[in-house]
């Protein structure tokens, strides 16, 4: 092994990305042996990534850059440079970028296994052209297949609790 490839590094710039997501894998599960799972994403001003649930995993988030708001089984909380959100298996959450500056986080999941995959899946489903209800359809079989529920009918509730008003 040379020195410029490691197994054991992963630089700044380097791992795979998801353009239309902008996720980064970081460190897959295959190289933690399936116990963690990091990416990095960025959230834009103004978007909000909506409720959902995860059955399989837990879940970490560091904020690298920027501040969010994160809505977790109920309460808000505001995220910023250098704080963790901490999101047990079977939680509720949400998060918005109520910012004037795009927020990059490091997300960190265990066990790692059971997610690998799914964001490669959904940047596919995103990156098709399709109506709103055959969107939901398709995250909805994804997340079935992955342990993940999104709960649209949540968003109002959500949304007012980020102070988004209609």
């Amino acid at each position: 092994m040379s020195i410029e490839k490691s197994e054991i590094l992963v630089g700044p710039d380097e791992g795979a990305y998801l353009p239309v997501l902008d996720i980064v894998h970081k460190v897959t599960a295959e190289a933690s042996g399936g116990s963690l799972k990091i990416e990095e994403w960025r959230l834009p001003p103004g978007e909000m990534i909506p409720p959902h649930t995860h059955a399989r995993e837990d879940e970490c988030s560091f904020v690298l850059e920027g501040e969010m708001k994160c809505y977790v089984d109920g309460e808000v909380v505001l995220a910023q440079k250098g704080s963790y959100v901490i999101k047990a298996r079977g939680v509720p959450h949400a998060f918005y970028n109520s910012g004037a500056n795009t927020v990059r986080v490091m997300e960190i999941l265990a066990p790692g296994s059971a997610f690998e995959g799914y964001f490669d899946e959904y940047e596919e489903i995103v990156s098709r052209r399709m109506g709103d209800e055959e969107h939901r359809r398709a995250r909805a079989e994804l997340g079935e297949r992955y342990g993940i529920t999104w709960h649209d009918e949540r968003i109002p509730e959500v949304e007012a609790s980020f102070g988004l008003g209609s």
